[in-house]
């Protein structure tokens, strides 16, 4: 980890704990990667008890328990302007090839859905996917190809006006459909070849969310960590 004008640059990718409860076995899992650490402010409360020390702490503060024994360990940043959550702080003060984000979505409705404004904000800056305890989230706005399990659930969900020329892998194909909220989704589809290829319109401007059981995480890394290799 070094600073750049205020900036923290990591050369790997960090995971980024939020204040949403994980479960146990889940965090100490991906804690066990060796990922770079960062906490949102609160987050950091959930590594209580245990020897796992964040790189860094950033947000307002106002959820972090023991806070002067952190700050004697770690990198501490307080941000006290309150227009922005925890979340977008520790987007807008780091650089990273990619972000694992767990505890930013589940318990409260509002706070997924501002964990997706925030992946479709940061789009074109950070490369930022979502963990729950169910399923792993990843917003797109071009083409893509994965490499999936055969009968696994692949939902694509527009949050903006996206247009698709074609698929392939998919049970449901997305050959010319235009997708809207309030006018055509796509949840519930399902895989049904082991490669999966989304075509985009060129001219689209739109973008979408991909969302699948966490049992595909390795797949939605392999094509995150591609998209932050071709510096998308």
């Amino acid at each position: 980890m070094t600073a750049e004008r205020d900036c923290l640059v990591f050369e790997q990718p960090v995971l980024l704990l939020g204040g949403a409860e994980v479960p146990v076995g889940q965090l100490h899992s991906q804690l066990a990667r060796g990922f770079a650490l960062v906490a949102a402010d609160g987050g950091a409360n959930q590594l209580l008890g245990s020897e796992v020390i964040p790189d860094a702490i950033i947000g307002d503060m106002d959820s972090l328990t023991h806070r002067d024994n952190w700050a004697r360990r770690c990198h501490t940043r307080q941000i006290a302007e309150q227009n922005s959550t925890d979340f977008e702080k520790c987007l807008y003060s780091t650089r990273a090839p990619w972000y694992l984000a767990l505890g930013f979505c589940g318990q409260r409705l509002d706070h997924t859905l501002e964990s997706l404004h925030l992946l479709v904000r940061y789009l074109r800056t950070h490369n930022v996917m979502l963990l729950s305890e169910d399923d792993v989230i990843l917003v797109c706005d071009e083409s893509v190809q994965l490499e999936m399990s055969p009968g696994t659930r692949l939902s694509i969900f527009p949050l903006s006006d996206v247009s698709f020329t074609s698929s392939s892998g998919l049970l449901y194909p997305l050959h010319g459909l235009k997708m809207a909220i309030g006018s055509a989704i796509g949840t519930s589809n399902s895989v049904s070849e082991s490669t999966v290829r989304i075509d985009v319109e060129p001219d689209s401007e739109g973008c979408f969310a991909l969302i699948a059981p966490v049992s595909e995480q390795g797949a939605f890394e392999a094509l995150i960590s591609s998209r932050a290799t071709s510096g998308h």
